[in-house]
């Protein structure tokens, strides 16, 4: 309940703008009642940062299980999997863009869980892309695809399902393309 509430206001404000009363109002429970779950904003909105990740690392790790996944199942995974946590790539925005952490504990947890993404991401396109370095193609997937859903997520004058059946149709693509690189 509590986590949930505080996905909801730190998609819609900055980590810095978003409070712990305005936490408690979305949870519909006293601010002081937070402290007996939570030290600080900051641990707050790690826990439910964290939350997010664990649960796309997972379908990511499910889809490593599977027999050789495409580059372009992954990308089309990834994007239905934030198309229905749409909340959880807002915080990731606004952690990345404003959010300053005070505990390196804090930032230490969210480099461990970015790297744990883009090992599932390295051993998806390391079967495409055997020379150079992995790591990068792995980035070069997170960015494309993110700005696939920043682009379009809440693109106007679309109803969702024309929205997300463009955005899969370009991660597919991208996907496609990735698999089909063959370096110079």
């Amino acid at each position: 309940m509590i986590m949930d509430a505080a996905q909801r206001v730190f998609a819609s404000e900055t980590f810095n703008k978003a409070n712990m009363r305005e936490i408690a109002r979305e949870a519909n429970i006293s601010p002081g009642s937070i402290y007996n779950y939570f030290e600080n904003q900051e641990e707050l909105f790690l826990a439910a940062s964290l939350r997010g990740a664990d649960r796309l690392i997972k379908v990511f790790s499910d889809l490593v299980a599977e027999d050789h996944p495409s580059i372009q199942t992954a990308a089309v995974a990834y994007i239905d999997f934030i198309s229905k946590n749409y909340e959880y790539l807002r915080m990731v925005q606004h952690s990345m863009l404003y959010a300053q952490f005070t505990s390196q504990e804090s930032i230490d947890q969210l480099v461990e869980t970015a790297r744990k993404l883009f090992e599932q991401f390295d051993m998806i396109i390391q079967q495409y892309i055997s020379s150079g370095n992995v790591r990068k193609f792995s980035h070069l997937f997170f960015v494309a695809l993110n700005g696939i859903l920043f682009s379009y997520g809440r693109f106007p004058d679309r109803t969702s399902d024309e929205v997300l059946t463009y955005m899969k149709e370009l991660a597919s693509l991208l996907g496609e393309l990735l698999e089909k690189y063959q370096p110079k």
